[in-house]
């Protein structure tokens, strides 16, 4: 309640994720299919085997156990919004366990809520997002990677943004074109036949939805604690906050890197 008195803006994602749990797990009517209590058969059985085929590995390598009856669209909303959720990682940097002036170690830590969004996504980037600590690092100074814990050390590599970037470019071209015996001028269709009747499927495109519209939320915390003022990133800053996935992506790999500390070097 003290961060909401202080930043009256956290209501919004607070108020999303309110919405979000009642109805994406527990309503009925709202999305189609039948709400996360009533454990329907095909919804396991779906979310099984796009679990299997995460980021493509089983139908690219053609493993005998990959599904090859899911839905390709659906396959590349799945894949893309798992690949968005890890790009949140690059912003790991705003969790820090340092016992020092730099210290910004949140109620909510980053990576478990990283790790949740492989899961339940929004569910756990919401909360985040209210809970959070807003970045203290004094105007004119700036963090250099000794200040980061490893796991956002590792997660600064522009190859990190890169890769998640590559997954998800694959998944457009994947929903579009994979499958084509099967799914063939129709797949459009068929895809929005599927949403009529499925919660998970239709659920991911809410998270699709909330992500872009807070993907931006940390990126000017990000600029603070790198030194750089936000006038000086315009066209890169306005890309991770308003173009999804792909501005994210842009912005992850054209930001200004850390730097080394003297003493490490």
């Amino acid at each position: 309640s003290n961060k909401i008195r202080e930043e009256p803006a956290r209501i919004v994602p607070l108020t999303v994720w309110a919405l979000y749990m009642y109805i994406v797990f527990f309503s009925d009517g709202i999305l189609p299919g039948a709400n996360a209590l009533q454990l329907e058969q095909r919804t396991w059985e779906e979310v099984r085997d796009l679990s299997i085929n995460f980021f493509f590995v089983s139908p690219l390598l053609n493993l005998p156990f990959a599904p090859t009856t899911v839905h390709p669209i659906l396959e590349g909303v799945f894949n893309l919004l798992l690949s968005w959720a890890a790009l949140f990682a690059g912003f790991l940097s705003d969790d820090r366990s340092k016992n020092d002036t730099t210290n910004k170690q949140n109620i909510f830590p980053m990576i478990p809520a990283v790790v949740g969004m492989q899961f339940l996504t929004s569910a756990f980037l919401l909360p985040y997002l209210v809970l959070r600590s807003t970045e203290k690092t004094p105007e004119g100074e700036k963090l250099t990677l000794k200040d980061l814990d490893t796991p956002a050390r590792l997660t600064e590599s522009k190859l990190f943004a890169s890769a998640l970037g590559l997954v998800g470019l694959g998944s457009v071209v994947w929903g579009s074109f994979a499958r084509a015996s099967t799914y063939g001028s129709d797949r459009i269709e068929t895809f929005w036949k599927l949403m009529s009747i499925d919660r998970v499927g239709s659920s991911f495109l809410v998270d699709l939805a909330i992500f872009a519209a807070f993907q931006g939320w940390l990126v000017d915390d990000d600029l603070k604690r790198r030194g750089v003022k936000i006038e000086n990133m315009g066209g890169v800053r306005n890309a991770a906050k308003f173009v999804p996935f792909f501005g994210l992506v842009a912005y992850m790999i054209l930001r200004p890197s850390f730097d080394v500390d003297e003493q490490e070097k």
